[in-house]
């Protein structure tokens, strides 16, 4: 343990000052001398860089750089949110890495998240042995689905809030208990688990799609268990193309129905200078849909949007970004009605980093329904560490 050398240290230090009764001045160099040893101590056990990997988040893969022992990261999150109906602002998310590298194989990771100040939930919680190509996986999961549910830190997106087909449709933050493997094989890069499935008493689909489904790891159900994969290629230069997939019953022997789901998406990003793109497509199904505790007139929904912004500071080769951007989005969680029950969103905004590891985010919502119009206006800011 690294703690006991920073003991010894202090012991050292100290044991000359009981031993003899040094002038103010020595006292307090001696003292300077004392925090900044057990401060470089603390430095080497919270080690590591910033670079996503095996699917983590920037900040939430520190620990797979760090040579031995602790790392420390988080990410935090405030958003103000003006609508007709009121304005709130919420110091939305104040998240704690905490990860171990046991040896050059095994490693723990976690995320303990304060959510809304007095909400506490743990988002992952696993262990990985590492392989040269091959890595294995259990514990508490982040679904591989999307974009946004492994790479959520406020830095990986631009608007203030996530898209909402990532909220709701691949509903993020999807994490549950499960087991598999990962990997990469050239342009390659892929995750297999099996993890809890969906409980189907908390689906309320016309409303909040698959978001009420998440059982989160807390005393899950484990009567169905779900498939879940991806496959990312990165094969052409500044390019990332892949498909998710999750499969899976839901019912979780409640006897009414299995309720299988079905959830499926192909996304893309495409960054060339200060240009990036990026785009995705979702569709769900939830078989037996009008048999829910709260029925559903479809068991199909489906969403997409495409975005693209252009960093106008790319041309000074340092950290701090200014990007405008748009957003079209589409949600329809009623497909195969005949009624017109998609929902059109349009975001512009703008997102500025100082550096690459603080953001300042704002945007202007406006989203078009059969429930009516409606314009938001959102600002937020964010770090990572």
């Amino acid at each position: 343990m690294k703690t006991l050398p920073a003991i010894l240290l202090a012991g050292t230090l100290v044991a000359p000052l009981l031993a003899q009764e040094p002038s103010n001045q020595e006292l307090s160099r001696r003292i300077d001398v004392l925090a900044e040893q057990i401060e470089t101590i603390g430095l080497q056990e919270t080690g590591g860089s910033v670079g996503s990997l095996h699917g983590m988040g920037p900040a939430a893969s520190k620990v797979y750089s760090t040579e031995s022992g602790i790392s420390f990261g988080g990410y935090g999150e405030m958003l103000f949110t003006g609508k007709d109906s009121g304005n709130t602002w919420d110091f939305y998310r104040a998240i704690t890495y905490i990860g171990y590298r046991f040896d050059e194989n095994w490693v723990f990771n976690s995320e303990i998240e304060i959510e809304h100040v007095d909400e506490i939930a743990l988002e992952f919680a696993y262990l990985d042995y590492e392989g040269e190509n091959l890595g294995f996986r259990a514990g508490h999961l982040l679904a591989p689905m999307g974009w946004i549910n492994e790479l959520h830190e406020p830095t990986t997106f631009w608007s203030a809030n996530r898209p909402d087909v990532e909220r709701y449709l691949l509903p993020s933050t999807w994490h549950e208990n499960g087991i598999g493997f990962y990997g990469e094989e050239g342009d390659f890069a892929w995750r297999a688990y099996a993890m809890t499935g969906f409980d189907a008493a908390g689906f309320d689909l016309s409303s909040s799609g698959l978001r009420g489904g998440r059982q989160k790891g807390s005393k899950a159900t484990a009567e169905d268990l779900a498939f879940t994969g991806r496959l990312d290629w990165s094969g052409y230069p500044g390019l990332t193309a892949g498909v998710s997939l999750w499969s899976g019953d839901s019912g979780q022997g409640t006897g009414t129905d299995d309720f299988a789901t079905t959830v499926w998406d192909a996304h893309f990003q495409y960054d060339r200078g200060p240009l990036r793109l990026r785009g995705l497509f979702t569709q769900a199904e939830v078989e037996n849909a009008n048999l829910l505790d709260t029925p559903s007139a479809s068991d199909s929904l489906e969403g997409w949007y495409l975005e693209a912004g252009w960093d106008v500071f790319a041309e000074r080769g340092d950290q701090t970004s200014l990007t405008p951007f748009v957003r079209v989005e589409q949600l329809d969680f009623l497909k195969d009605t005949a009624a017109d029950t998609a929902e059109d969103r349009l975001t512009l905004g703008v997102a500025w980093q100082p550096m690459d590891r603080i953001i300042f985010k704002g945007d202007v919502v406006q989203s078009e329904s059969i429930a009516g119009d409606e314009d938001i206006v959102e600002f937020s800011v964010g770090y990572i560490f």
